[in-house]
This record gives structure tokens, sequence and C-alpha cells, in this order.
């Protein structure tokens, strides 16, 4: 056990303890309440440091089948009080620990949130005290393309093909098309659209991911070369493809949504629902004009893009989570109107 400090870019800090070398990143904070495990295993949350609300975190241990990936991606982890529950089997610092991943607990998270909501999103570090801020160096590439898969992977079903894009999937994504019987095939972020068309699929669906949509330019290309001729489907950074895709733009949000209480409307039906969210970017609503795109759903906190969907390309998107995992699973029948779509008219 070291004492070590959170530090971010403008010379803020925070003592606590902690275990682990020096780690940095963008400093970011979910408010859900439970489910560490599947927020830690998350890929959405490559190359950040993690910050949760709760004031307890690790009551249960870490469930390996209950992970949303192979491993935990976050760089960092920082909670108020960090508990060794082990009823579920490893405890949660024994299994950062496996990975080398640093954390710390005894901090005020909340007055570390209280800050980044009022200063906006801030690049920071964890350290041992003393040794200040370290900068590490400019990070390459994207984080997209480090948490994809290197290779296809097939997951039969007897119903409909859906060729799934990884830029980072969750497997509770996997889960919910494998439910509906749906024959999965995963495949790479870089994977060329006449590949993807080559699987004869009844429907493509984007996934989740981490890092900034507009720097994911080949991937962007990729997708505007299949729309109009398969329904798409896009879930968080999927759906933010899409829009690029698409001719839109994307924007970062202060501080992101992250977390599992973010309420969302239906505009057509004024139905509200809670959701599960984990994005620090959003569509720019008025670069949708022209691109036959329209705005589905929206966020109450903050009214930005929430959902899209035309019926002339065939296209449905949510900016959120509808598989939950962790967290609600309120519109979970956006799978539900996906296939439906897909039944409609797959591969030319």
């Amino acid at each position: 056990m070291l004492d070590m400090e959170v530090i971010l870019e403008d010379g803020s800090a925070w003592s606590g303890f902690g275990k682990g070398g020096t780690a940095q990143g963008e400093v970011v904070f979910t408010t859900a309440s439970s489910g560490y495990p599947q927020a830690l295993s998350d890929p959405s949350f490559a190359g950040q440091i993690l910050v949760f609300a709760f004031p307890m975190v690790g009551n249960y241990g870490v469930d390996e089948e209950a992970l949303e990936s192979s491993r935990p991606w976050v760089r960092a982890v920082v909670v108020d009080s960090l508990e060794d529950g082990r009823s579920l089997g490893t405890s949660l610092g024994e299994w950062l620990s496996l990975f080398d991943i640093p954390f710390m607990w005894g901090v005020d998270t909340r007055s570390i949130i209280r800050h980044i909501r009022s200063k906006g999103a801030l690049m920071g570090c964890i350290t041992p005290s003393g040794e200040g801020f370290t900068v590490m160096g400019k990070e390459r590439g994207h984080p997209a393309r480090d948490v994809s898969i290197a290779t296809t992977e097939v997951i039969e079903g007897a119903g409909p093909t859906i060729v799934v894009v990884d830029y980072g999937l969750k497997h509770g994504i996997q889960r919910e098309l494998s439910a509906r019987g749906c024959r999965v095939v995963k495949v790479p972020h870089n994977t060329s659209a006449a590949e993807i068309l080559s699987w004869k699929p009844d429907g493509v669906l984007l996934g989740n991911g981490p890092g900034d949509p507009s720097l994911l330019k080949e991937e962007t290309e990729v997708v505007r070369a299949l729309l109009g001729k398969i329904p798409l489907g896009g879930i968080c950074l999927g759906l933010q493809v899409i829009a690029l895709a698409s001719g839109a733009s994307t924007y970062k949000l202060p501080f992101g949504h992250r977390g599992a209480n973010h309420a969302v409307i239906e505009c057509a039906r004024g139905r509200g629902f809670v959701t599960s969210q984990n994005h620090g970017y959003a569509v720019l609503d008025e670069s949708l004009e022209r691109t036959g795109l329209e705005i589905t759903h929206r966020n109450l906190g903050d009214g930005s893009v929430e959902g899209l969907k035309s019926r002339d390309m065939r296209v449905v998107a949510v900016q959120y989570h509808p598989e939950g995992a962790p967290g609600p699973r309120d519109d979970d029948r956006f799978f539900e109107e996906f296939l439906s779509m897909c039944d409609e008219g797959a591969t030319p």
C-alpha cells in the first residue's frame, strides 16, 4: 500500500492510498451504484481513469462470467471505500492487480466529480505522492483499434445472420442477439464493406467502443459504402459512426454520460425511460440536416441526441446501451426493432 494522489492537468489534487504504478488518461466518472465488474470490463473505458461516485465499491468481488470482455480496459480506478468482498470469487483489488491496473481508495471521489462537472473533461494521472503530474507521451492510434478482435468469430444460431462490427463490443450486445436466435458474425473494426457483404447478412450492427468517433476515418468510409445497401443498426459509438458516414458531425460532451440512471425520451410518443450510458461524444443536432437521419430520442438531462432512424436507408441506432450490463434494460426492444427491419430486406 502506498500514499498516492489523483492529479488533474489543471493542478488539482486529491490524496488517498493505492497499489500499482503511475497511470495517465482522461479522468471520467460513473454514477452507477452497482455493476462495477461490467463497467470496468467495458472496452469503451479503454485509456481512461475511472472514478466511482458510489462510495462503496468491491462489495461482492468479481465474477468472471459476468464480465463484458476478457479483462479490465481502464487505465486506473479511483474509489472512496474499497471493499474486500469475495462472494463471487476474486476480490476487486486482486482482479485489478492481475492485469497491472493501478487503483486508489480513501479518496473523496465526489469532490473530484464536482470539479470535473464544473471544469469539463480533464486529463490526469494517479501517482505515488510527491511525484507530481506525469506526462507519459502522446497517444498514438485510436483505442477502438486496440480493443477490437483481430480475427472474425462466428456464434452459430438458427435465425438471421447479423454481422457485428467490433469497435470494442460488450458481451451483453452479443448475448442479446444470440438470445433472439441470431447467427452472429463478429468482425474486426477494419473489415471492408465487401467482406461484410460476403457473409450475406440480414443486417449489420455497429457496436460500442471507446474514443473520438471522428478519428475513425477508414471505418466511417466502410459504413458509408454500406448505407442503403443493407439494414444498419448502431449502439453508442456505432450510432456516431453512422451519423458521420451520413454527413453529420460529432462533438465532445463537457463531461460525458456514464452511469446507469440517464433519462431518455422517445420523441414521437413522449415516452420516458432510464438507460445505461457510457460515452464522451455526441452527434451535433444541426449537422443532421440533409443527412436523411431523423432524431428519435433525446437525453432529458442536456437534450443531446440519443437515437436516430432512417426508413429510406434502413437505419436504426441508439446512443445509450439497450442491453444494460450494467443497468436497466427499459428499452431492450431496440433489438426487436432492428431485427424487424432486417426481416424486411437484407442484402440485395
